[in-house]
């Protein structure tokens, strides 16, 4: 059994949906410690967000990380990041801990795969179209803070949304299906800026 094999195997084993992982990444993806797997070495815990956020402003290559980490007791989250092309995508949902509704937490994993899955081929088909807005980011957590971006400015003066990841997911997808077919070269939006939460 190859290792994104294992991969879709715990995943149907927890009642996760396997999100997309794109052909030329999938065959490079590798099995680096129990449910933690990647298309690259891992030297930082995938649980630091902001590590792989921060880091994807660097030309790094494309790459895919599928992780269920924890830090400290209590804080459980199953980490879905993608960098591929002009799309950066970055999930960190909490899921796991003891202290959790189970279900809930599963079922909100389930919807944002379900998006993602949805924004990844967009997101590729329009690759020339987002070239000229530079990048897509998403960064959606309902631990951290979400928010999403379209444009070139600096990252540090977006704040992380009010919205829940679903929200903020469902968002992006009627931005790419009702703006970037149609925008022929019109500036792109700017980032969206919302009040700092913490769920």
């Amino acid at each position: 059994m190859s290792d994104i094999e294992k991969a879709r195997q715990l995943f149907r084993e927890a009642a996760l949906r396997f999100p997309t992982i794109p052909k030329l990444l999938a065959a490079s993806m590798k099995e680096r410690r129990n449910w933690c797997f990647s298309t690259r070495e891992l030297k930082v815990s995938p649980y630091n967000l902001q590590h792989y956020v921060q880091e994807s402003d660097t030309a790094i290559g494309d790459y895919a990380v599928l992780c269920h980490s924890r830090h400290g007791v209590n804080s459980y989250a199953m980490q879905y990041y993608l960098v591929y092309g002009a799309l950066r995508m970055f999930l960190h949902l909490g899921w796991g801990s003891p202290y959790m509704d189970a279900h809930a937490a599963t079922s909100n994993i389930r919807i944002c795969f379900s998006l993602a899955d949805k924004i990844v081929p967009i997101a590729t088909m329009t690759a020339g179209k987002l070239a000229t807005c530079e990048r897509l980011t998403i960064v959606a957590s309902n631990l951290y803070g979400s928010y999403w971006s379209a444009s070139g400015q600096a990252r540090h003066t977006v704040k992380p949304s009010s919205k829940s990841p679903v929200a903020l997911m469902t968002e992006v997808l009627h931005w790419l299906e009702s703006s970037l077919p149609h925008s022929n070269g019109q500036p792109c939006p700017t980032r969206n800026r919302f009040e700092s939460v913490h769920r």
